[in-house]
């Protein structure tokens, strides 16, 4: 449970009893906080915290990992040199970047999307890779993916479900290459193909 203190700190309830924000801040100044005072704490929403309050939630987060490994630095067998990064949901590993797509039209226009090994799925629901949620003309799930190969460094786009895409102006409905520059259309969204892995570029011959 995520509570707001009365210093307007926010921290979570199942890892500290009391503010760990402001018992830090305490110790810096070497000022003792009164136990008789009562601290003015109100349980809220997740979905009311600020996104600016991401700073605070990322320690929080990762004071909570700390807690759940109990002390990660003297377990060798742990420590895995993997590289991961901080969802607001928890942990995930980090995907090697392998191309883009670059939306040309609609309400998305401008925005970039990056593509990872293996499938990309595209649609409008928030568990996609590539995220169109303003073109309702597309399918919620797995509308289309965009396919990169490692072991041939290539790509593939492909309608998924029986759904409509284009490749250059050319209805697919299998599997289809494509190069740099190559446009994939899908309802009322352009998006333009830019790869990262070519060439003999590739993460496997990194």
């Amino acid at each position: 449970m995520v509570l707001k203190c009365k210093n307007g700190h926010w921290y979570d309830t199942t890892v500290h009893k009391t503010c760990p924000h402001c018992k830090r801040d305490s110790e810096k100044l070497s000022i003792r906080i009164d136990d008789d005072i009562e601290e003015d704490d109100r349980t809220i929403s997740i979905a009311e915290v600020d996104i600016s309050l991401g700073e605070e939630l990322g320690a929080i987060i990762g004071e909570s990992i700390n807690n759940m490994v109990g002390g990660v630095s003297g377990d060798a067998s742990l420590d895995d040199d993997k590289t991961i990064s901080f969802g607001f949901f928890g942990i995930m590993e980090t995907q090697s970047v392998t191309g883009w797509l670059v939306c040309m039209t609609g309400s998305e226009k401008g925005k970039d999307f990056r593509l990872h090994s293996g499938k990309n799925f595209v649609g409008r629901s928030t568990s996609m890779d590539v995220i169109l949620i303003d073109d309702k003309t597309i399918s919620r799930d797995k509308h289309c993916s965009v396919v990169y190969d490692p072991k041939g460094n290539n790509y593939y786009a492909s309608a998924e479900n029986g759904n409509i895409m284009y490749v250059n102006g050319r209805l697919t409905d299998s599997p289809t290459a494509i190069q740099e520059g190559d446009i994939i259309s899908i309802g009322e969204t352009k998006l333009l193909f830019i790869p990262f892995c070519k060439e003999g570029r590739s993460w496997e011959n990194e």
